[in-house]
């Protein structure tokens, strides 16, 4: 028989004995700003966190099957120590973000594709690694030829996938890296050859923007910006925007534009972000058409405006009753030209909870108010990191900066007509920006508002990074 006794916990003795510290209990409205700060000063930190992982886009993706993860922990603690910034699906993706979109555009952006194949990728009758692979051939394929993009690795014995990369090519054709045979050594070769391909082209390191797009800096140009966020400025021979209907004559300059131009013309369903001038448009391509005439080649290409977004221009954003459309508009045109943070207009923010801050944040972003899958937003300037691109021909900057100004003011819906919009240099190596514009009239019985300032958008100095990895 079992005469084990159950014995009850006595909570008053237990409290006698282990009396709270009376002194470190914390009550009252003091103590509640003191809990509400320190969120508050969280939150802030966090939406820091995510401006400096937009602005640091540059890394080496990995691509992998879950099945090899310590192959690929030790492979990514080799690349980080030898200064290689990796990206990897389970440590950059944060609860709550969209991760399929997070993965394109970190594949996009990258400057590097590692794919790592094994004996358990071909083991694998599905895998998301086969979706990231397509991401990545689609993106190989407006790579020039002699840019090193998609590296192989071979983390054991196995076959590389037979898989088509264009003219006539597939990832077999491709040098790959073997890691099982002698790891040090491959690791070597892979540090080699990233060091290598990165050497000429610290000073223009991000892809998002043609660099090479005008030969002419006197030339004019249109700008499209592409689902995945790439920027190609086209210089044109003729535009003509009649209603909802804009026919372009356009002359390529580069090979990524030709290839953009092909993409467009093999898939018509995407709605692309368009500029020129004065005035943007969210349109889908109707017509695209190559033609070549004595030994002279332009691109024919008609485009529809899609007017599915057009309610949300006049939607009317608020935040509890602290902030106004204007105010916020402001804010945003503020973000988009001087990239200006959040922080900078803390003064405002003295009296807003910290949830009145987040809905502040998300909507000059413009994510409440986009309607093409918030493609576009407010995060910070794209006028700096064009900047790198584009430093050496400041007159073709300066063109190219107010151009998707204007393609980001108009398309965030932040203000519908722009009256003024002056760039130029300082001699301490920042751009001064004026600028006024109208919003769009909500009520008919009010003159709409007017967003009027100028202030300096800090520019990126240039300095050239050392290399960690021998050559």
């Amino acid at each position: 028989m079992n005469t084990t006794k159950k014995a009850e916990f006595d909570y008053e003795a237990y409290t006698r004995e282990n009396a709270p510290d009376v002194s470190q209990i914390r009550r009252g409205p003091e103590a509640h700003k003191r809990r509400r700060e320190a969120f508050r000063a969280r939150l802030i930190n966090q939406i820091n966190m995510e401006i400096k992982h937009a602005r640091a886009m540059q890394h080496a993706f990995i691509s992998y099957c879950h099945e090899n993860k310590d192959s690929i922990d030790r492979l990514c603690q080799d690349l980080i120590s030898h200064g290689v910034t990796v990206w990897l699906d389970r440590n950059e993706i944060h609860p709550g973000v969209q991760w399929k979109q997070a993965i394109r555009q970190a594949i996009h952006h990258g400057d590097f594709f590692i794919a790592c194949f094994s004996k358990e990728y071909n083991n694998r009758d599905k895998t998301y690694m086969n979706e990231e692979l397509t991401v990545a051939i689609d993106r190989l394929r407006q790579k020039p030829n002699d840019k090193i993009w998609f590296i192989p690795v071979r983390l054991n014995e196995c076959e590389i996938p037979d898989i088509d990369i264009g003219e006539g090519e597939t990832l077999r054709d491709l040098q790959y890296i073997d890691l099982h045979e002698n790891w040090e050594a491959g690791v070597q070769a892979l540090l080699n050859v990233i060091s290598a391909e990165q050497s000429p082209s610290d000073s223009e390191p991000n892809q998002e923007h043609s660099t090479d797009a005008l030969t002419d800096e006197n030339s004019e140009c249109v700008l499209f910006r592409s689902v995945e966020g790439q920027h190609y400025f086209i210089p044109f021979q003729q535009v003509r925007w009649d209603s909802t209907e804009i026919t372009l004559t356009l002359l390529p300059t580069s090979s990524e534009q030709i290839a953009f131009l092909c993409a467009l013309r093999k898939n018509q369903q995407d709605v692309l972000a368009f500029a020129h001038q004065e005035d943007a448009v969210w349109v889908k391509p109707r017509e695209v058409a190559q033609i070549s005439t004595g030994g002279e080649t332009v691109w024919e290409v008609v485009l529809n405006e899609d007017t599915t977004g057009k309610a949300f221009q006049h939607r009317t954003e608020t935040v509890g009753s602290n902030f106004t459309s204007d105010q916020i508009a402001n804010m945003r045109a503020k973000r988009l030209l001087l990239d200006e943070k959040l922080e900078v207009v803390s003064s405002l923010l003295t009296r807003t909870t910290v949830f009145d801050r987040m809905l502040l944040e998300d909507q000059i972003r413009g994510e409440l108010s986009s309607e093409h899958g918030n493609r576009l937003q407010a995060l910070i300037s794209p006028i700096p990191e064009l900047y790198r691109c584009f430093r050496k021909t400041p007159e073709k900057f300066k063109k190219f900066a107010r151009l998707i100004s204007v393609l980001y003011l108009k398309l965030s819906y932040t203000v519908e007509d722009i009256l003024q919009l002056d760039v130029e240099f300082q001699s301490s190596g920042k751009l001064k920006v004026k600028f006024r514009g109208k919003q769009s009239q909500i009520d008919i019985n009010k003159e709409p508002a007017l967003l009027e300032f100028e202030g300096i958008c800090p520019l990126p100095k240039y300095t050239k990074k050392p290399h960690s990895a021998p050559f």
